[in-house]
């Protein structure tokens, strides 16, 4: 049986979403986004090559078009809600994704997209570099430095949004 290739978007749309959240910061714009992707992916599907693994190919299209579209600056939290975080008790796992996915608003755009990719989606740090448009390298020390600024947020360290390490 021969699918089309629109056929295989379905299976990324899960991900694609949460890409999207990570990207927009609001369920809302999110979806419309990952709707923004999909449209032209299927306009332009003509330009990709392997068939058989669209996954990469979408995260790229949807960075691109998150990157075209104008972005509104989202409120953030200020520094004493990033100390009650770190000092709220844990109750189970549950729990501590609520704190990580706070912390990782505390994170640069930048950071937020690369722990997305690699770390949440596994996303190979190739394809993450083609999503990015940067050098492979460029990618394991923004990867680094992204986990090692997420641990400190997580730890309770005073370190705000865009502050050098």
């Amino acid at each position: 049986m021969n699918f089309r290739l629109e056929d295989q978007f379905v299976v990324h749309i899960p991900a694609l979403q949460r890409f999207a959240r990570t990207l927009t910061g609001a369920p809302e714009r999110a979806d419309d986004l990952v709707q923004d992707c999909l449209e032209r992916a299927i306009r332009k599907k003509s330009l990709f090559r392997q068939p058989n693994n669209p996954r990469a190919w979408l995260f790229k299209i949807m960075h691109n078009v998150y990157r075209n579209q104008v972005v509104k600056v989202r409120p953030t939290a200020d520094i004493e809600e990033l100390e009650n975080l770190a000092e709220a008790p844990r109750q189970d796992g549950v729990m501590e994704l609520t704190d990580v996915r706070a912390a990782m608003h505390f994170l640069s755009k930048e950071h937020q997209e690369i722990l997305m990719l690699v770390a949440v989606e596994g996303l190979s740090y190739a394809e993450a570099a083609d999503i990015l448009n940067v050098q492979k390298g460029t990618i394991m020390s923004r990867l680094a430095r992204a986990r090692d600024h997420l641990r400190s947020i997580m730890n309770g360290e005073r370190q705000q949004k865009g502050e050098a390490r």
